[in-house]
């Protein structure tokens, strides 16, 4: 099996609270995400995931991405996507670090491995551990009252754990760590 073609997509994910918003004054209302298609010439297409949360968060942003995508693409074509440790060399070797632009091709390349042997990719990469797991909810920061409410809010939907975005004026970040505490 060889790779034929590697497609990458920009989707714009639109937060459903309108915006989510962190220290410093920073805050975003979409996530810019690609997502990846890898064809082969077996006619099975694997496909993978990279959102990173804006350039100012984390040393990664979409734009480069899909620049270091359409680097990688070319040294990539004719290659077996299920030899994932060759594969993984033919990345490094053609782009030095950047491992959030590898990072959904590699993702692509599991997801055909587990469609060519018919396993889950959890189970290709070790098992799974559990049936379930807890999911936890960011909060924006926003007044101690409104981070309060979202908190109660989501409680009532299920969830049992936060991360609260707090690194503004320390009085208030005590009213809201009090305040969202209240509710738990």
């Amino acid at each position: 099996m060889k790779i034929t073609r590697i497609l990458a997509y920009r989707v714009d994910l639109p937060l459903r609270e309108g915006t989510y918003k962190w220290s410093g004054g920073k805050s975003v209302s979409v996530f810019d995400s690609t997502v990846v298609a890898v064809e082969t010439d077996a006619g099975i297409t694997g496909y993978g995931e990279v959102c990173p949360l804006g350039p100012f968060y984390l040393p990664a942003y979409a734009a480069g991405a899909r620049a270091g995508i359409l680097e990688l693409g070319p040294h990539l074509l004719g290659e077996d996507p299920t030899q994932l440790s060759k594969l993984n060399r033919r990345m490094d070797a053609a782009l030095q670090g950047h491992a959030y632009v590898k990072s959904a091709i590699d993702m692509a390349c599991w997801d055909i491995l587990g469609k060519v042997t018919g396993q889950p990719v959890c189970v290709l990469l070790g098992g799974r551990y559990g049936d379930d797991f807890g999911l936890y909810r960011a909060i924006s920061q926003e007044t101690p009252e409104v981070m309060a409410s979202k908190v109660s809010g989501y409680r009532a939907e299920g969830y049992r754990r936060f991360q609260l975005k707090v690194g503004g004026d320390p009085d208030t970040d005590i009213e809201r760590i009090r305040a969202v505490s209240a509710q738990l």
